[in-house]
């Protein structure tokens, strides 16, 4: 698994691989031949990366590429090698790092200055059934998000506008969310707050319910 990693990395591939073992599913990510983000049941990022590559017999199947969160740092080699003296001193497979505030996307490093947003996107990306986020300003601009190519940014603004006039119609409190269901099966869920504003895309078998709870402790804590 390693040496075909390792060739896609190579040969520069945007591409999903997928693995399949004894049973069990998971997915390597890669955009321009860098390792972005791997998925295995409820683990993401270098975490899940470590747990595949400790199966055995796997058999593969390279797909398109797809837009992902950045939640891997580490170069490729770095993270094999990991894996290897880990094996070698055990036999048990490496554990992911926890992610250092530095290894957070990059996108504008003066937002990710803000420890709240901080806090806040490091939440984020830990939480398996979150394929992307956007923030934004109570003015309805992004400042943040981990998408390259979906733009919902002004779209999660009009939903916020329309929640508002529906509640000043009404004479009713809130939206305190908003979710919406997409043709796909994904959710786009939008959660408006004092200072700032979060919409999140969860993949098909996420529950909103259950991201909400996720990030309950880091929205009352900022």
């Amino acid at each position: 698994m390693a040496s075909f990693l390792q060739m896609l990395e190579q040969e520069r591939k945007s591409c999903t691989l997928i693995v399949n073992s004894e049973g069990k599913l998971g997915r390597f990510f890669f955009d321009h031949g860098e390792l972005i983000d791997a998925e295995f049941s409820d683990e993401v990022g270098e975490k899940a990366v470590y747990a595949i590559l400790a199966w055995n017999h796997p058999t593969f199947n390279v797909v398109g590429s797809e837009d992902r969160i950045h939640r891997i740092r580490l170069p490729l080699a770095h993270i094999l090698l990991n894996f290897a003296a880990k094996r070698d001193e055990d036999g048990q497979p490496a554990e992911g790092e926890d992610a250092n505030p530095t290894d957070l996307p990059r996108e504008d490093a003066a937002v990710l200055a803000n420890p709240v947003v901080k806090r806040l996107v490091q939440a984020i990306v830990q939480i398996a059934g979150v394929k992307h986020y956007y923030l934004l300003n109570r003015q309805g601009q992004v400042i943040l998000q981990s998408s390259r190519t979906l733009k919902l940014g002004d779209f999660i603004t009009y939903c916020i506008v329309s929640g508002i006039q529906m509640r000043k119609a009404l004479d009713a409190k809130g939206p305190n969310r908003i979710q919406l269901v997409l043709e796909n099966g994904e959710t786009l869920l939008i959660m408006p707050g004092a200072g700032m504003i979060i919409g999140l895309l969860l993949n098909d078998t996420a529950s909103a319910n259950e991201v909400t709870e996720c990030l309950r402790p880091v929205l009352t804590t900022s």
